[in-house]
């Protein structure tokens, strides 16, 4: 039976790919710090580990077994990456959770593409500020300089889905409920989205492939600010909607604002996965959303 360790299964997409691989016969570890309970049962096993701290007696534990997979969706750093390759190195394929924050600059017409960023000639330093996008460039450099075996870094935009406990979206479905203003910092934006139900899919996938390396996994399209906003007057049955765009300070700008990046899954396509077009369930979901907070 293969092996697959989940580090963060127990809530969102994690649990989804928990569910997946048991359903493909996977004998499923999950590393969590134990605070957060789960619906397997016994169904799968459960290590409480600090995955920052390398000193934690459970690292020896995970070390001393062969894992066919690795889902790492709680490596935030370099120090976090750092431990990972000093323990787990008994492993057949390693997936990273990374991010569309790693890139930077001007944003392509089609968007971003695996290669507009190059973890293996990113540089930083002692004093480079470290927010969520560089933690996670810093953790693909050192996975690309210090790991020998298969790696793939999981390049995601904003996940959504139902059970979005981050209720990103919900926010401008109440806003608009309440009808309060939604900020944007110009009308420009444009965004890419995953349905979280989609990633398990995503991922037997790419092991199943194998594909190794920096991937982007989105949904095809990519809506404009304007048309997020057309989709979010229709899911609401509102014909006016109180939009604000100004440059404000970051913190006050709605939630996807503050992301107004898309990237390409070009590569994705060209790999033969069948990538879901955003009209295929987000306008949906924002409905199915809306109607649940009447």
């Amino acid at each position: 039976m293969k092996k697959i360790l989940v580090f963060g299964g127990t809530r969102f997409f994690g649990e989804k790919v928990v569910a997946s691989f048991l359903r493909l016969g996977y004998h499923v570890t999950i590393a969590t710090r134990g605070l957060t309970p789960d619906s397997f049962g016994d169904t799968v096993n459960r290590v409480e580990i600090d995955r920052s701290n390398a000193a934690h007696p459970a690292w020896k534990e995970l070390a001393n077994t062969h894992w066919d997979v690795v889902f790492d969706n709680i490596c935030f750093t370099k120090e976090d990456a750092e431990i990972a390759c000093t323990y787990l190195k008994d492993v057949s394929h390693y997936l990273l959770t990374s991010s569309l924050a790693v890139y930077k600059g001007i944003t392509p017409d089609s968007g971003f593409v695996e290669t507009d960023f190059d973890a293996a000639t990113h540089t930083f330093d002692s004093t480079t500020p470290v927010d969520y996008g560089e933690g996670k460039r810093q953790a693909e450099h050192y996975f690309t300089h210090n790991y020998s075996n298969p790696v793939t870094f999981l390049r995601f935009p904003v996940v959504l889905d139902d059970d979005d406990y981050t209720e990103r979206l919900h926010f401008y479905l109440r806003a608009i409920k309440k009808n309060e203003t939604i900020k944007f910092q110009n009308d420009n934006g444009r965004f890419s989205f995953v349905r979280a139900s989609e990633i398990p899919n995503m991922l037997q996938f790419i092991v199943s492939t194998p594909i190794f390396g920096p991937l982007n996994l989105a949904s095809n399209q990519i809506y404009t600010t304007d048309e997020f906003i057309t989709h979010l007057g229709v899911a609401t049955e509102q014909e006016e909607l109180s939009i604000s765009y100004e440059d404000t300070n970051w913190e006050e700008l709605s939630p996807f604002a503050k992301y107004p990046n898309p990237m390409s899954v070009a590569l994705l396509m060209q790999y033969g996965y069948p990538v879901s077009e955003l009209d295929d369930w987000l306008p949906a979901l924002m409905t199915r959303l809306y109607n649940k907070l009447k």
